[in-house]
This record gives structure tokens, C-alpha cells and sequence, in this order.
């Protein structure tokens, strides 16, 4: 499989809603019963596939948050994710579930998340990415410095989220995926709402 379809096969498998019901009954004490939803937004934003994300706890479904852009980008053969947040995210809470709202996102909503980068293998029938060493993923929230860790597993019908905040002093995990990662199942696709071009 050449790089350009690899590429789309990520994008469309990554592409729905997704929930971790099963996992989140299974081990109430760890996981939080989530809605995760990955939506393409226009090509032309950042001339290539991407994807919105945010996620929302199933008890406050109307109250998501994390609302960030996955643009998926080859660089050197392979396939690579570069993160980017809103300059203001509480006008695109919900936009998950609002297919016309993402249509008007453009390239002034947003800014790039610097260090906020991932490196994706195939192997196995999955998808798998992580940051490279050498990366960094910082961002400022509520006027704080915040730190986190990306990463996940796609396969044609799951999404495994490794996100999890650190301490940026001591580097211990104080937030989501701590013992093990967040395990969704797609439970609607959006994959043809993806343009390449």
C-alpha cells in the first residue's frame, strides 16, 4: 500500500464517533464513559486531511471539550500528525455533532501546537502513533502550562487513546489515559465526509 493510501485508510478509519462504554462499565475506577467524536473539516483549511477532535463525558454530553485539529501530513515517506488548537475553543464546543459548523472553520481559527507531533507506523492491521523522543507537546490553559503526552491505536473499528497530561516537573501522568489507554469503538462514521482535495 503506497503512502497516499495508507494515509486515507488512517483518516477514514479515525473519522466517526466513537465510545468506550464496554471499558468504562468494565473499570468504572479508571475510565470515564466518553464520547469521542473525529470529524474531517475542509481541505482547503490546511491543504491536506484533517481532522477535529473533542470528547465529552457521556453525563455531560452537552458540555465537550478538548477541541483541537489532527492534520495529517507525509513528511519523508511517512505519515506524520501535526496537532493544532483553537484560539477559541468554546465556539466550536459541539461542533463534533455539527457537520455545518465545521465548514466554516478557516486558518485564522487556529493555531499550530508547537511540539505537538506524532509519528505513525503500520504494522498488524493497526495504526500506530507516538511522538518522537525528541518531542515536546506544551500548551498554556487557564493560564497554566500545560503538558501532555499523545498517542493512539486505530484499527478499522477502534480508537485507543494514549493522551494523557504530565506534570511538567516531575513527568508523572496526573490525567486521562494513566494505566492503560482509552479504548473506543466507532459507533458512527463520518469517513465519507473526508475530501483529498
Amino acid at each position: 500500500m503506497n503512502i497516499a493510501n495508507k494515509l486515507l485508510t488512517l483518516t477514514s478509519w479515525m473519522s466517526g464517533e466513537f465510545s468506550n462504554r464496554e471499558q468504562a462499565l468494565d473499570q468504572p475506577i479508571w475510565f470515564v464513559n466518553l464520547i469521542w467524536w473525529q470529524r474531517p473539516i475542509p481541505y482547503e483549511v490546511l491543504g491536506g486531511v484533517a481532522l477535529f477532535a473533542e470528547q465529552a463525558n457521556i453525563l455531560k454530553s452537552d458540555r465537550p471539550y478538548r477541541q483541537r485539529i489532527l492534520q495529517f501530513i507525509e513528511t519523508d515517506g511517512k505519515i506524520q500528525v501535526k496537532y493544532w488548537g483553537f484560539k477559541d475553543p468554546s465556539v466550536w464546543a459541539g461542533a463534533g455533532k455539527d457537520r455545518d459548523r465545521l465548514n466554516q472553520v478557516t486558518i485564522n481559527d487556529i493555531e499550530h501546537l508547537a511540539g505537538c507531533l506524532l509519528d505513525v507506523d503500520f504494522a498488524n492491521g493497526c495504526y500506530k502513533a507516538t511522538m518522537p523522543s525528541d518531542a515536546k507537546c506544551c500548551f498554556q490553559y487557564l493560564n497554566e502550562s500545560r503538558q501532555v503526552i499523545l498517542g493512539f491505536e486505530v484499527t478499522a473499528n477502534s480508537f485507543w487513546s494514549g493522551d494523557r497530561g504530565v506534570d511538567p516537573e516531575t513527568g508523572s501522568a496526573i490525567w486521562g489515559a494513566i494505566v492503560d489507554f482509552y479504548k473506543f469503538k466507532k459507533i458512527q462514521d463520518f469517513s465519507n465526509e473526508i475530501s483529498n482535495r
